[in-house]
């Protein structure tokens, strides 16, 4: 039987702010040292999970959205707030704090995605590039210096002299309707890991802002992958998605066509999101059980991925994202679906599986990540508000 998450003692942010205009807190992300947080607007007229009508509603017209930076303790540093259509889909800050980067959908008419990049201080816009689809994840290197963009493709932006270019790299998917659903990058920049809507793996190596090698894995149960993570330091890197399998691979093992491990769930079922700690020695990963959801917490040894705990921890509603700091300490999960109906922030202890703390909302909650130094927390929730934690 799984462990049970609401055991766990009722937490208090160390501060939340609601922003304005309000509208979903699709994605939030925290400094290497805790000391900046960035987060985005996003909105998007979701079908209501019992409705039997076959199409979403109509979009909505043009409104505003934000990308948003706060320090520690609560104030606001520089917001970008723009006039467009559904707004800011994903955030994503370097770890030494020095550039932050937001992407999403800017027009539907015609349809826009967009990427922008930020001197993290103070706000300056150091890009602004539209491309044809949403942006669905970002990443940094761990001085700001690469980012890379998941959408229809995969879209590398490369510093030179302090300067991104304004045309990006960009690898392009073969298969129809295909689009990258994950992005991850090393710390050094050089290696990216992304996902893809087929169910491919790919590593594909950063040569200077253009692309080397690229390697291509898949497993044939494996039809969409949802989420990817590369460990700081390059060495290690994981996948999941709609198999009942967790995969951890190295550079060497996916150019020999296989993963280096495997962590079997006994059953199908969606697996949405993984995080590895700097070193890839611990991997968690969340995936959904009907209306709730399990917390894994893997262990890398002896070529095996292994669960540390006697059983999973459980989540009260669907779970969304997770990660864990740099030394494998931490992790973060935050669920809640459908939409209008309470969401939930937890913190367990990889060592035990123990839930440490939990804190509620009255709405679904998507974002929550853990600083690489293991001492601030950022979350998001769709009541459009931003929350600080610390983890003791």
């Amino acid at each position: 039987m799984a462990q049970v998450a609401p055991q766990a003692v009722p937490k208090t942010p160390k501060w939340n702010i609601s922003l304005d205009p309000k509208k979903y807190v699709n994605s939030a992300a925290i400094s290497g040292d805790s000391t900046k947080v960035v987060a985005g607007t996003f909105y998007h007229a979701y079908k209501p999970a019992d409705s039997l009508a076959k199409t979403l509603p109509a979009p909505p017209g043009p409104d505003q959205f934000g990308t948003y930076c706060f320090n520690s303790d609560g104030k606001q540093l520089w917001v970008d707030q723009f006039t467009g259509w559904e707004g800011v889909y994903a955030v994503a800050i370097s770890d030494d704090g020095t550039v932050a980067a937001s992407g999403g959908w800017y027009s539907h008419n015609p349809w826009r995605g967009f990427i922008r990049a930020y001197a993290a201080s103070d706000g300056k816009l150091l890009l602004n590039n539209l491309i044809g689809a949403r942006v669905n994840q970002l990443a940094l290197s761990a001085n700001g210096a690469t980012l890379v963009a998941a959408a229809d493709n995969l879209y590398l932006f490369q510093q030179a002299n302090g300067v991104f270019p304004k045309t990006p790299a960009v690898f392009k998917l073969s298969g129809t309707k295909n689009s990258v659903q994950s992005v991850a990058i090393s710390g050094d920049g050089r290696a990216i890991v992304i996902g893809d809507e087929l169910g491919y793996v790919y590593l594909v190596e950063n040569n200077k802002g253009r692309f080397g090698n690229i390697f291509r894995w898949s497993d044939p149960s494996l039809t969409v992958v949802h989420g990817v993570a590369m460990a700081a330091e390059g060495g290690f890197f994981a996948a999941v998605g709609s198999s009942q399998l967790a995969y951890l691979f190295t550079p060497v093992t996916i150019q020999s066509g296989k993963p280096y491990a495997t962590y079997d769930f006994g059953s199908v079922a969606r697996a949405g999101w993984v995080a590895i700690d700097a070193a890839g020695d611990f991997v968690s990963v969340v995936r959904n059980y009907q209306q709730t959801g399990f917390v894994y917490g893997l262990e890398n040894a002896n070529q095996s991925l292994k669960l540390r705990w006697n059983n999973p921890q459980s989540t009260l509603a669907n779970p969304n994202s997770t990660t864990v700091d740099a030394k494998g300490e931490y992790i973060t999960v935050a669920d809640g679906y459908p939409d209008n109906t309470p969401g939930h922030f937890y913190l367990f202890a990889a060592s035990t599986g123990d839930a440490l703390w939990q804190y509620q909302t009255k709405n679904m909650n998507w974002p929550m990540g853990i600083s690489s130094n293991g001492t601030g927390i950022v979350a998001g929730s769709d009541l459009g508000s931003v929350y600080y934690f610390t983890p003791d």
